[in-house]
């Protein structure tokens, strides 16, 4: 596909990658030639410099016979304006970010009156993705497929763990939870586990089925933790609103603490029912004095990822059970994980996930369609959603038997109405949605999880 992103920010920069991984033609437009020289040196993209307001410019791009057109600058009002431009010009499908609190009741029309076939709100996203975190305090990590009837959560593998030094063959003898261990992260990389893969201290997991059997895996390892009644949010931003709507519609108390005067009488008038404190969050005292030592939960929303890291760590030394850290930085991974924070979370790798997956929607034909793709641990490994249309040679053949490609593991089949988490014994037929994990990053069609060489 023939892509064009506009304004090359955090958002752009991790897009552009990875719909280049893709296989896609990428064309970065932007002002600032020195702030994508990095990513134009390092990736197969085009790049043109200039205003994407500029009719000139678009054309330049080649908006005539660009697919999708993708506006992430900073203003709002300039990527929607540059998203009408580009329908204007040629653009089949347009992708606008819109961030502001006040435009969300405005976005069903804005997509329908403006030709808008998406639109990406990273702030509201990073919230929902929190929100599901925190309703699940025991993971590190929580996402679902099939619109909630599917869950995965990611765990650590503690040193008094019923977990550690067990093989996953071992374990589903041991416990009957119906749930698949799908990936494990060791030392940075992340591995597709078979059966005798055992499980180590420091291991971070994957865990997948259905909300009913993953609770009971939680009881059964001994995770099950207190509902998360009480939250302390650092930092007033747009996430912070987002998130503590969600909370509040939980019946979750949240207490914001934010510097600015100004921004706290803001909060105020969005957020009647939370608790809003104009307060210094570097002072240990503040956050002392608000009970954090008290608190279910702490997230970090500032600006500045050492900031967040910092504050996340002195709430981890108050014992707070559970604490979730904003970083934007990439690069910032490596010194997290040598930390005890666990549960960290980058808003321009949620947003990616989002519209990678509208992308594989367009391009996918043929024998199954891909109906979603999730990525997790900086593109080490996705989860797809096929829809088998057609004849395939893996179909009606035990998945036992069925000679899968290596780091391929099937996670779930959707049939009718009924969820099945599979076994040996189980197979794909025609009309099945499926979950499928791929530790290569190279699945494209459902053809594709079959090694038709081994016979």
């Amino acid at each position: 596909m023939k892509i064009i992103i506009v304004g090359i920010g955090k958002l752009g920069e991790y897009l552009a990658k990875s719909l280049v991984k893709d296989g896609n033609e990428v064309t970065l437009i932007d002002t600032d030639f020195k702030r994508v020289t990095d990513i134009i040196n390092n990736e197969d993209l085009n790049y043109v410099s200039g205003n994407a307001l500029d009719a000139d410019v678009l054309t330049t791009a080649g908006i005539a016979s660009c697919d999708l057109l993708i506006s992430a600058m900073n203003k709002d009002e300039q990527n929607v304006m540059a998203c009408l431009l580009g329908k204007k010009l040629g653009a089949k499908h347009t992708i606008a970010r819109i961030r502001d609190t006040e435009y969300t009741k405005s976005i069903d029309i804005l997509k329908e009156e403006l030709g808008l076939s998406m639109v990406i709100n990273p702030e509201k996203l990073t919230a929902g993705h929190i929100a599901r975190s925190l309703n699940t305090p025991s993971a590190l990590e929580s996402t679902t497929f099939f619109k909630g009837r599917i869950q995965m959560i990611a765990l650590k593998v503690k040193e008094d763990d019923i977990l550690k030094g067990i093989t996953i063959n071992s374990l589903s003898k041991k416990m009957d939870y119906n749930c698949i261990i799908c990936a494990v992260k060791r030392e940075g990389n992340t591995i597709i586990p078979t059966g005798s893969t055992k499980l180590h201290e420091g291991d971070k997991i994957y865990v997948t089925g259905t909300p009913k059997y993953i609770n009971n895996f939680l009881k059964k390892t001994k995770r099950i933790a207190e509902k998360t009644k009480k939250v302390i949010i650092s930092g007033g931003s747009d996430t912070a609103i987002y998130l503590a709507k969600n909370l509040l519609d939980m019946g979750i108390q949240v207490k914001i603490i934010e510097l600015t005067e100004e921004r706290c009488k803001f909060l105020s008038t969005e957020l009647p029912d939370a608790i809003i404190i104009n307060g210094d969050v570097s002072d240990q005292n503040v956050l002392l004095e608000e009970g954090i030592d008290k608190c279910d939960a702490f997230v970090s929303l500032n600006s500045i990822d050492e900031e967040n890291i910092i504050y996340s760590m002195f709430a981890s030394l108050q014992g707070v059970p559970k604490i979730i850290t904003k970083i934007n930085h990439i690069e910032m991974d490596g010194i997290v994980e040598k930390t005890n924070l666990d549960t960290v979370i980058t808003p321009h790798k949620i947003a990616t996930n989002q519209i990678v997956k509208y992308v594989r929607a367009m391009q996918n034909s043929g024998t199954s369609n891909c109906e979603a793709v999730y990525q997790f641990d900086d593109e080490q490994f996705e989860i797809l959603e096929f829809y088998v249309k057609k004849e395939f040679e893996g179909l009606n053949i035990k998945l036992r038997d069925l000679n899968l490609k290596p780091d391929i593991l099937i996670l779930a089949i959707l049939r009718g109405k009924n969820i099945i988490i599979p076994n040996g014994n189980d197979c794909i037929k025609r009309k099945d949605t499926v979950v499928i994990i791929d530790g290569e990053n190279k699945v494209k069609n459902i053809e594709d999880i079959v090694d038709s060489h081994e016979k």
